[in-house]
């Protein structure tokens, strides 16, 4: 296998090998009216939350932030980047950057049936085509079919029947609700995070309905005291009769309570969460499988504690709220939001393990373990105590494979990662970026070449520890790095 791959964009075909002159070329998001995409333009509903200033942004890693727009980018120059306060281009290198936010009106609106992580750390969402003992075959919604090694590989996940995202961001304030009843604004929106420095609450319809996977990354300083409230149809203030199902993030514990009728919570009791090794802040995924009649909240990818919830009592809304409570003088940061909605008797866990060897988890959360063979004709073939099973593919919730002896590739600089929209990301030794290509050399998948506007975020210095710049003072760029 070289490792030469040709993506011909969204408009033109499909994947297939090629010679080394050729290059995986991605498109940009499209509006397809049959089929699993949908871009969606942003709720119009106006936010009580000064407008950012508009282009991208570049964040260092001193929390440091500089508007403007990104020019151009390749190896011999490093990046030029055009600021509204500066005269003329600032030209500076790659080594102090954390990352790049483009400015993007869109969100898209994915359904694929699978989410694929590598070895390496990337991973994609799309639909499992074929599968043997070299090579996966999966179709994605930014360029058609890719062929990808088996050995870069960690893991398969099934996504449940149905599976959407709902929500990513935020990119803006637009769709949100500030403030609280009668109750002065305190939740604001600045780059890429809402902020809230009282109390006060952040309302959002999202169409929840069934089962629901809600992630947000949090920080926050002082003394944490937020509350997260899911299916709910009060997006102004707490409501207490609605159904909804309501988690409260204290100092090192969580609990769940249920809004019930004439005001009267159930509380279901709470759950410790795991070490934030120091820091203020961790990642929330919380999974409310309504088929099941369980809420299951994880921090940093390890599992809190899974509720068994009242099926009996439904909640009457679909939306969102976030509230702050208390008065400790502290402040509660939310970023990284990604909301998905999904229908099955199973949690899509995206998370998945690195194991000695290939294993398959089941609907009913059994797990076996053998060797993974190959996927054709809507099943799965495992090798099992010396006989071969063929397992359909709708019984099936996830695959992991034995952990292979992948050699690490030597730190750059211009190593990147690119994060999609609707989720998912490709690393790769970029080369150049200008206003029309993006190209770089990928591990995984050979020569690259991208349009630009397919590109939410560009992530710089993948092996340096990351600060946390999350709970920084926010301030705009005032010294470069060269």
């Amino acid at each position: 296998m070289n490792g030469k791959l040709l993506l011909i964009g969204l408009l033109t075909g499909a994947l297939s090998f090629c010679a080394p002159a050729q290059v995986l070329r991605l498109g940009a998001p499209v509006v397809v009216q049959q089929g699993n995409v949908t871009v969606i333009n942003q709720a119009t509903r106006p936010a009580s939350t000064p407008a950012e200033p508009p282009g991208d942004v570049v964040e260092f890693f001193d929390g440091s932030m500089l508007h403007g727009q990104l020019v151009r980018m390749d190896t011999d120059r490093g990046l030029a980047w055009e600021s509204p306060s500066a005269k003329g281009p600032i030209h500076f290198q790659p080594k102090n950057i954390d990352f790049i936010r483009f400015a993007r009106g869109d969100v898209v609106n994915l359904s694929p049936n699978c989410h694929i992580e590598f070895v390496n750390g990337d991973d994609l969402f799309g639909t499992v085509t074929s599968m043997d003992s070299e090579r996966l075959g999966v179709s994605t919604w930014f360029g058609g079919a890719l062929t990808i090694p088996r050995s870069a590989i960690r893991g398969v996940t099934f996504l449940s029947k149905n599976y959407s995202i709902l929500y990513e961001g935020p990119y803006d304030a637009n769709g949100w609700i500030f403030g609280i009843a009668n109750m002065p604004q305190s939740w604001t929106y600045h780059d890429g995070w809402f902020t809230s420095q009282g109390t006060g609450c952040l309302g959002r319809e999202l169409g929840l309905t069934n089962s629901s996977t809600v992630e947000f990354d949090l920080s926050w300083t002082g003394i944490l005291e937020l509350e997260t409230q899911i299916y709910t149809d009060g997006l102004e203030r707490m409501e207490n009769n609605n159904g909804s199902y309501v988690l409260q993030f204290t100092p090192g514990q969580i609990n769940l309570r249920q809004a019930r009728a004439m005001g009267a919570l159930r509380n279901y009791g709470a759950a410790p969460f795991t070490d934030t090794g120091g820091k203020n802040r961790m990642h929330v995924a919380i999974q409310c499988n309504e088929t099941e009649g369980t809420l299951a909240v994880l921090v940093n990818g390890i599992l809190s504690k899974i509720w068994k919830i009242d099926t009996d009592v439904r909640p009457t809304g679909s939306g969102i709220l976030f509230q702050q409570v208390g008065f400790s003088g502290g402040t509660v940061k939310l970023g990284n939001l990604r909301i998905s909605r999904w229908n099955g008797t199973f949690d899509p866990d995206t998370a998945t393990s690195v194991t000695n060897t290939d294993s398959v988890r089941f609907v009913n959360h059994d797990h076996a373990a053998g060797k993974i063979m190959a996927i054709s004709d809507g099943k799965v073939a495992l090798q099992f105590n010396g006989a071969e099973l063929k397992i359909p593919l709708e019984r099936v919730t996830q695959l992991n494979f034995a952990a292979t002896n992948t050699l690490a590739e030597t730190p750059s600089p211009w190593e990147v990662r690119a994060h999609f929209p609707g989720g998912g990301s490709i690393s790769f030794q970029l080369e150049k970026w200008d206003d029309k290509t993006i190209s770089g050399r990928s591990s995984v998948f050979g020569l690259l070449a991208f349009e630009p506007r397919a590109i939410r975020q560009m992530e710089f210095n993948l092996d340096r520890p990351k600060d946390d710049v999350a709970t920084a003072a926010t301030k705009e760029f005032s010294d470069l790095d060269e």
